[in-house]
């Protein structure tokens, strides 16, 4: 079966922090894609799930680029794309099945942003025998399918772990690390009933400390005036994680008329560690590291981290 091949024209994204979509490529239409030399070109990468359209996006990348080494795989993939294929999901999932990559050697780096996944995502790959992936937005694409069947769900997101570690790309006798974005921490329940047998960490930093973390951006971009009313405070985070706006009406007073983007970035926050303990509490339990424990006793923390990952020291 074939898929299709686009041509870019332009490439466009509103904020760097949008998730990879194909609406950030302007393109034209080409020839049909044989999608069999998909599963043997390490220039082939996934890029983003087009549920609207039941597609994968992979997008071709030059020679020689290595994604392990960059510091936001949707960020290189977005910059060097010099073209795209648009899979059917009924082909993509055939594909990946055809593929076999080992669930037992991942490693998930679940977390609430600015607390270090960054840099032990960087740590990880310092080792021959790892092969860590920094914020691949195809993960990041099932916060915004949240909505579609559980078990198609579980499908794609398989299919897609699949595909970003297949033997034309690492090599299959390394661990596989996947740090996702921050959105992904409200969908960690996924992530643990699709990959069971994989090991889970959950990164954490002082709200506080966090907010303070993301003003700094803030302040650079000249936003850090900025204020959202009650209803767009409320829009914005039920668009970040894709759920109903009734979800977040707790977060904000009402008799308060405008929020500063600091505060909202709190609640953002609240709303990830609120989900942690939930899944804690249902039976989640993953690695569990806080941001100041690894800055303020690295040695002993990697250590620690290493052992539980069954990494050699």
């Amino acid at each position: 079966m074939t898929a299709t091949q686009l041509h870019i024209q332009d490439r466009h994204r509103r904020q760097m922090r949008d998730l990879a979509s194909l609406d950030n490529f302007i393109f034209t239409t080409g020839d049909p894609f044989d999608t069999e030399t998909i599963i043997d070109n390490p220039n082939i990468s996934l890029y983003s799930l087009d549920d609207a359209c039941q597609e994968a996006i992979f997008v071709v990348l030059p020679d020689g680029l290595d994604l392990s080494q960059v510091p936001f795989v949707y960020q290189a993939q977005f910059d060097y794309a010099e073209s795209l294929i648009a899979v059917p999901y009924t082909e993509f999932l055939r594909l990946a099945d055809t593929l076999s990559v080992d669930a037992n050697r991942l490693i998930c780096i679940h977390n609430v942003g600015r607390c270090g996944s960054t840099l032990l995502s960087q740590v990880l790959n310092q080792l021959d025998t790892v092969t860590a992936l920094s914020e691949p937005d195809v993960f990041a694409n099932f916060v915004t399918i949240r909505h579609i069947p559980r078990d198609q769900q579980i499908r794609l997101l398989q299919a897609s772990y699949k595909f970003m570690f297949r033997p034309a790309v690492v090599s299959q006798t390394s661990r596989y690390a996947l740090k996702f974005r921050n959105h992904c921490a409200d969908i960690m329940d996924i992530f643990a009933e699709a990959f069971p047998t994989a090991k889970h960490l959950f990164m954490y930093r002082n709200g506080m400390d966090r907010v303070a973390s993301l003003y700094r951006i803030i302040y650079k971009t000249g936003r850090a005036n900025l204020r959202l009313t009650l209803s767009e405070a409320i829009d914005q985070h039920a668009a970040y994680f894709n759920l109903p706006h009734n979800n977040f009406t707790s977060l904000f007073d009402p008799a308060i008329e405008t929020f500063s983007l600091p505060f909202c970035r709190a609640m953002l926050w609240v709303q990830m560690m609120t989900r942690y303990i939930e899944l804690y509490e249902k039976g989640f339990n993953p690695i569990t590291i806080r941001y100041e424990d690894l800055m303020s006793n690295r040695e002993a923390m990697l250590s620690t981290i290493f052992e539980r990952l069954d990494l050699p020291l």
